[in-house]
């Protein structure tokens, strides 16, 4: 199996196989074991499962491409997961939805703490805070919810509130100046005051449903459908630029370790994986997964990114696509 690729500088590694469908939603923590800091990947999908995988990175000219096993399976949702986070010390792992309920789990103990029962319809998304004592949600039933980590629904925006499905809720990741940021259908961001959840700044400029956010600093990017990826400082509450993907987009992570001097940022789209140099707004790589299934093998349809994840040295870019694989890179040599 080859990934066709462009460049030398990102290059397929290996996978990791288990879910059936396809993989929603991924984060990348470490947790200490016997004394040593472990890396481990979690990961949610469309098979309505939460899947801990312990890491095995492979070294050059491994034959077998496994690069880890699954830990522990987290069952409990009645429908697709949609979205995941991690607590700081990943000990905790948030899981969202469409079975209108947010989960709480013990990572360790593979076990839920808490059930989050208020929306109405399909939860999209959840969110920790920077201190882990606040949870943000959003969903079909066009809510921005608030709750503590008992589970209890503290706040309902109401006021200012998206007109549509809240698809993407994230907190800005500094405890000095809280703000939780919402994308919707509606095709806005909505920029909230963390302590008073009052709006602060609405974001207007995609021409399609907003499907993916990330945070960087005050940066913040959010990608559509329309295919454009946007930039904005959420400090100022003013656009930065725009790249247009030239396809739909499902999800964005920024890499702004990369090399120290180079912003990357990585696309997941409907035909693959694109990446950019933000500095430059330069198409540098494209990703297109090949069919890792032998009876697959024949397959003309692309294979969608769904979901991505970084490490926490931004040297390994993890993609979950729509055939239930979750393929991993490295950035660099």
């Amino acid at each position: 199996m080859v990934e066709s690729s462009e460049q030398n500088n990102v290059e397929f590694r290996g996978y990791l196989e288990k879910h059936n469908g396809w993989v929603t939603t991924l984060q990348y923590g470490e947790h200490v074991v016997d004394g040593a800091s472990k890396p481990f990947l979690i990961s949610g999908g469309r098979d309505n499962n939460i899947i801990v995988w312990d890491l095995q990175p492979k070294k050059d000219g491994d034959e077998d491409q496994t690069w880890g096993v699954p830990r522990k399976t987290l069952t409990g949702h009645s429908h697709f997961i949609s979205d995941l986070a991690l607590s700081a010390d990943s000990r905790f792992a948030l899981s969202s939805s469409w079975d209108a309920t947010l989960r709480l789990w013990d990572i360790k103990k593979g076990t839920t703490t808490s059930r989050f029962i208020n929306h109405t319809r399909d939860v999209l998304t959840v969110a920790f805070s920077p201190d882990n004592r606040q949870i943000a949600s959003g969903g079909r039933d066009k809510n921005l919810k608030i709750w503590n980590i008992m589970g209890e629904c503290k706040y309902t925006v109401d006021s200012n509130a998206h007109t549509d499905w809240v698809t993407c809720v994230r907190f800005h990741q500094d405890t000095k100046n809280p703000i939780v940021v919402s994308a919707s259908n509606d095709k806005t961001i909505k920029v909230w005051d963390n302590h008073t959840m009052t709006l602060k700044n609405t974001f207007v400029g995609h021409k399609a449903q907003i499907t993916a956010l990330d945070m960087s600093t005050n940066y913040l990017v959010s990608g559509s459908k329309d295919g454009i990826a946007m930039t904005w400082n959420v400090a100022e509450g003013s656009f930065v630029g725009k790249i247009d993907c030239d396809d739909q987009i499902n999800a964005i992570k920024f890499n702004i370790e990369n090399n120290k001097k180079k912003v990357w940022l990585f696309i997941g789209t409907q035909n693959g994986i694109q990446i950019w140099d933000y500095s430059g707004e330069k198409k540098i790589k494209e990703l297109k997964a090949s069919p890792i299934d032998p009876q697959n093998a024949k397959q003309k349809k692309p294979i969608a990114c769904t979901s991505l994840a970084l490490d926490s040295t931004g040297s390994f870019l993890f993609g979950g696509f729509s055939d239930g694989y979750i393929r991993v890179y490295q950035i660099g040599n």
